[in-house]
């Protein structure tokens, strides 16, 4: 399940477009329409419903589903989705030792 990480915040700022920040490292990315939609449905869990309605535009459902991907491939990368942990699994803590001399 992909979701949203935490230190992601994002505006729509008109003309269909989106700027998304990411708090922890500063750096901002600009998304187009098609980008948020495909966000918007990776968050939601319909990509599939997606690819379908993309594939009704008449482009072939495999060539749909490549688009899709890939875009989705890119917003991980560009930290702007993460893999939810598994629901039985508890989360991993981070922590960091300090230590003194």
């Amino acid at each position: 399940m992909l979701t949203r990480p935490e230190d992601i915040r994002s505006a729509r700022i008109g003309h269909g477009a989106t700027a998304v920040l990411n708090v922890r490292t500063g750096r901002w990315v600009w998304l187009d329409e098609d980008s948020r939609r495909i966000w918007d449905a990776a968050l939601a869990q319909r990509l599939p419903e997606l690819v379908q309605e993309v594939a009704g535009t008449g482009l072939p459902v495999e060539r749909a589903q490549q688009v899709v991907a890939g875009i989705v491939t890119e917003l991980t990368e560009q930290g702007l989705l993460s893999q939810a942990p598994h629901p039985g699994r508890p989360r991993r803590r981070r922590f960091t030792s300090w230590r003194t001399a």
